[in-house]
């Protein structure tokens, strides 16, 4: 998939999730993936949901996501993690820890730290991009550490 095909599906699923939010909306983070082994992540569901995603097809994804990520539900809190080969969710609400590069403070500037943890995430190997869609609408997309949605 050629970088302008990928942009194009992913920008487009960010703004069905920012046109279509509900008014308890929390936002929510997106990793579009390739490889999954650079980047360490945690379920973060206390075990009692069953965030089976087998079921979801990429018909459901934008209204999907829209549903987990509001206030009252146990996914809302975290990242979720689309295969960007197959386009299907692999993984809902999930902790992620990217690590740190040593000159971080020199090339990264942002705040929040779900903001933070998207942009380290984008310049891991196997991490296509990573995709938030704000509380109130604003989307971001970071591909290899920089914002490259230039949307409001």
């Amino acid at each position: 998939m050629n970088t302008s095909t990928w942009q194009n599906q992913v920008m487009d699923l960010l703004r069905s999730i920012s046109c279509n939010r509900c008014s308890n909306f929390s936002g929510t983070g997106i990793i579009f993936y390739k490889d999954l082994v650079n980047l360490p992540h945690l379920q973060l569901s206390a075990g009692e949901e069953d965030s089976n995603t087998t079921s979801i097809n990429s018909f459901d994804i934008a209204f999907t996501l829209n549903s987990v990520s509001t206030i009252c539900s146990p996914y809302h809190d975290g990242f979720h993690f689309i295969a960007i080969d197959y386009w299907h969710i692999s993984h809902l609400s999930q902790y992620i820890s990217p690590p740190i590069p040593k000159d971080a403070e020199m090339r990264f500037h942002g705040t929040g730290a779900r903001l933070m943890s998207a942009m380290l995430a984008s310049i891991l190997p196997g991490i296509v991009c990573v995709g938030l869609v704000a509380q109130e609408g604003k989307i971001h997309l970071f591909h290899n550490g920089i914002d490259i949605a230039r949307e409001k």
